[in-house]
C-alpha cells in the first residue's frame, strides 16, 4: 500500500453539504405543510422550525469553515427530517406544562 492510499483511508470523509442543504430544504417544506394551524399553537411551531433551521443552517455554515470531517452530518440530516414529528411533541409538551 503506498502513502497516498494509507493516508486518504485513514482520514475521514467530510461533511455532505449536498445532502444537508436538501434535508434543509424538504424540512422546510414539511414543517410549513404540517405545523402551521390557525391557533397560537401553530404559530410557537412556526416560530420554533424557523429558529431551529437558522440554527442548523449557522451549524452547516460553521461545519464548512472549519473543513470538519466525519459523519455528524447524518445526525443534522436525521433530525432535519424529523423536525415536523418532535416539534409538534415539543409544544404540545410545553403546552400541558
Amino acid at each position: 500500500m503506498d502513502k497516498t492510499t494509507a493516508r486518504s483511508s485513514s482520514t475521514a470523509a467530510g461533511w455532505n453539504y449536498p445532502a444537508l442543504l436538501t434535508a434543509l430544504g424538504i424540512s422546510f417544506v414539511l414543517q410549513m405543510l404540517f405545523l402551521p394551524c390557525f391557533c397560537y399553537q401553530g404559530e410557537i411551531k412556526g416560530d420554533f422550525a424557523l429558529m431551529f433551521d437558522a440554527f442548523v443552517l449557522l451549524r452547516i455554515i460553521i461545519a464548512a469553515l472549519r473543513k470538519e470531517r466525519g459523519r455528524t452530518w447524518l445526525f443534522y440530516a436525521m433530525v432535519l427530517y424529523t423536525s415536523p414529528v418532535w416539534i409538534t411533541i415539543l409544544v404540545a409538551f410545553m403546552a400541558q406544562m
